[in-house]
């Protein structure tokens, strides 16, 4: 089982519970790890055409806008990690400006992530 498969399936037990801190830590992650598994096609391919061979948006039959590639487990985490400290961060920045709920919540979906992360693991 990777970590976003884990996540997805832990992403079900979350909605049913309504656990919303958990929730959108989880789905931030799950984000995370499918925006960077996922490339997109930013040069048009030429379809084999005669002359010039270049119509504007052509792109041969068969062929996606986009390409997924799987991420090593590894990755994922990593990503997953990226986001547990990019809420500490914020978190730390809104106690800062004195949005000291906005930081707890942010702390709090930190935590989260990092505890299922660290089950994952574990």
């Amino acid at each position: 089982m990777t970590l976003l498969s884990y996540l997805r399936e832990d992403l079900v037990r979350l909605m049913k519970r309504r656990e919303k801190v958990g929730l959108r830590a989880v789905r931030d992650a799950i984000s995370a790890i499918q925006n960077a598994e996922t490339t997109y096609v930013t040069v048009p391919e030429t379809s084999g055409m005669t002359g010039n061979g270049f119509v504007a948006g052509a792109v041969p039959f068969g062929h996606a806008e986009r390409n997924v590639h799987d991420l090593t487990d590894t990755q994922m985490m990593e990503l997953a990690r990226a986001e547990v400290f990019r809420r500490l961060d914020e978190a730390a920045r809104y106690r800062a400006l004195g949005d000291i709920d906005r930081a707890l919540m942010l702390k709090a979906e930190a935590l989260s992530l990092a505890d299922r992360l660290d089950t994952y693991a574990g």
